[in-house]
């Protein structure tokens, strides 16, 4: 049986940054276990070395706030800070503050109870991105202490006294010491069986789902061009995409409405932005009860990504209005109306669309779970967006290695 000092699970974001600060600053004995391609491989599902950030808009936010949720601002700076001088060594970023709604509209959200957040962000092209993972392969392939396992997927993982055995497909049964999960969107599934399995999950009682809306860019004028997010208790609205078209992510038996702009036959004069609605859910299965929706919506819709007029969404005409778990998107669209008038007459939407996440777990301020030497990064510890996953991805290797 191979062994290793540190296995990661997922080569997304998250599991790429850690596999590279092992290959710059560690010793360490690494594999790298991923699902879907090699780095160079043409593929259309999110699997795959890079996770996401090819088939994405190539927006960083670059937020840290929810890492701050766990993980100390100097802890937190360091690895951001990394992070950056990597992004930095391909393409010069240079960050695009993002702008507050018009004075009259944050009045409006204000009295609804509903919190601006700005994105701040960097715009990355597919050429940038092809070039980093170019250079990323090439650092860990000339460190010598990564092992790439492609096309490889992990089937179980079982927790030994002094470290874990991991069942694959490919590789047959490897030994790590510790390991880092960072199996990204595509993995929710997966990640969310793992962690029942090690009976990790808590206070799985919200389901997330909804619709990604879009409308004429001259329509929501007092949005002020801005990327925001808007934020209550039970809903999210955004962020803010300008000029870009919805297109279909891929997962394995469902594709999610999803967003592009990073080239120009993306380019359209219309905003888009995702309504998700956070309903609790009695039986304690938030996650199955999104998964369950995301389904049954793709189905109605033959298959497809559906698109049709909120109008009709608002007469419960829709296809929609068959799942009644959706007749409180009416109830949000209206007031929303309210704050941006016309919503209803112009825009339209597309679904299903869900926030494919893994189940809450308690993390340590190391990104340690309840298991000794398992540690998460990236969307696999609820971290959102390709900074999160980065810097996650570069806190997870660290602790684990000074451990």
């Amino acid at each position: 049986m191979d062994k290793y000092d540190i296995a990661i699970v997922g080569a997304g974001i998250a599991g790429t940054f850690a596999a590279l600060k092992a290959a710059e600053s560690y010793k360490a004995k690494v594999i790298l276990f991923e699902l879907g391609h090699k780095p160079g491989k043409r593929r259309r599902f999110l699997e795959g070395f890079l996770g996401c950030f090819p088939t994405g808009d190539g927006k960083i936010y670059t937020s840290t706030e929810q890492i701050a949720e766990y993980v100390d601002g100097r802890t937190i700076k360091s690895a951001s800070n990394w992070v950056m001088k990597q992004f930095n060594s391909i393409i010069k970023n240079k960050i695009i503050k993002d702008k507050l709604p018009n004075v009259a509209t944050q009045k409006k959200l204000d009295a609804s109870n509903i919190k601006i957040i700005t994105n701040d962000y960097i715009q990355w092209k597919p050429e940038s991105i092809h070039l980093l993972s170019k250079q990323v392969t090439e650092i860990m392939e000339t460190a010598g202490n990564i092992t790439f396992s492609f096309d490889n997927e992990v089937t179980r993982i079982t927790k030994q006294k002094n470290g874990f055995i991991i069942n694959t497909t490919a590789n047959g049964d490897v030994f790590a010491k510790k390991i880092i999960i960072s199996v990204g969107r595509s993995g929710w599934r997966w990640v969310n069986s793992l962690y029942r399995d090690f009976g990790l999950t808590i206070k799985d009682d919200i389901a997330s789902y909804g619709i990604y809306l879009e409308c004429p860019a001259n329509q929501l004028k007092e949005l002020n061009y801005s990327h925001c997010t808007l934020i209550r208790d039970d809903f999210e609205l955004g962020p803010f995409n300008w000029n870009g078209t919805i297109i279909p992510e891929d997962h394995a038996d469902l594709v999610i409405a999803a967003f592009r702009s990073n080239e120009n036959r993306w380019k359209t004069d219309k905003v888009s932005f995702s309504l998700i609605n956070h309903i609790k859910v009695e039986d304690g299965k938030g996650i199955a009860q999104t998964d369950r929706l995301g389904k049954l919506v793709y189905l109605l819709f033959n298959d497809r990504i559906g698109k049709e007029k909120v109008k009709v969404l608002s007469k419960e005409n829709s296809l929609l209005s068959q799942l009644p778990e959706f007749n409180c998107l009416n109830k949000n669209i209206e007031e929303l109306n309210n704050i941006f008038p016309n919503l209803i007459n112009k825009a339209s939407f597309h679904a299903p669309n869900i926030l494919p996440l893994a189940a809450p777990i308690r993390i340590g301020p190391n990104l340690e779970t309840e298991i000794e030497d398992m540690f998460v990064a990236g969307e696999s510890g609820r971290f959102r967006g390709i900074s999160a996953a980065a810097i996650t991805g570069t806190i997870a290797l660290e602790s684990a290695c000074k451990k």
